[in-house]
């Protein structure tokens, strides 16, 4: 994910990868309600990135399937389908015990969270 120009308004979500039609759309086109959305991601995933870690560092996969689903249906909500489908794919993984899969894209999925987080940082705390 590249990082590029300052995130000050929601349009700005783009640059990172968001579809902000589709989070507005997914909050029934209510952009007041989306940015209450965002806000709770980003409060979300400050909790949620190192707890996605340590499930997976234990190789806790029951939680950590319950979090990785969670974790598709927030960000689709939140229009980051880039997201969405990586934590899908971790879903799926975890379902058909494919554990090379899990190992293999966790860094990226945590650093896409990550990515995601900072940018909902830079947009709400300005």
């Amino acid at each position: 994910m590249k990082k590029m120009g300052q995130i000050r308004t929601i349009d700005d979500l783009a640059s990172r990868g968001f579809v902000v039609e589709d989070g507005i759309e997914m909050c029934a086109g209510d952009e007041e309600l989306y940015w209450e959305v965002l806000a709770e991601a980003l409060e979300e995933g400050e909790e949620k990135i190192p707890l996605i870690r340590q499930l997976y560092e234990q190789r806790d996969y029951e939680h950590y399937l319950v979090e990785v689903h969670g974790l598709k249906n927030a960000m689709r909500s939140i229009g980051a389908n880039h997201l969405s489908e990586a934590a899908k794919e971790q879903e799926y993984a975890v379902k058909e015990q494919a554990y090379e899969k899990i190992d293999e894209n966790v860094e990226a999925l945590l650093m896409e969270y990550q990515d995601v987080v900072d940018a909902l940082k830079e947009l709400l705390r300005k």
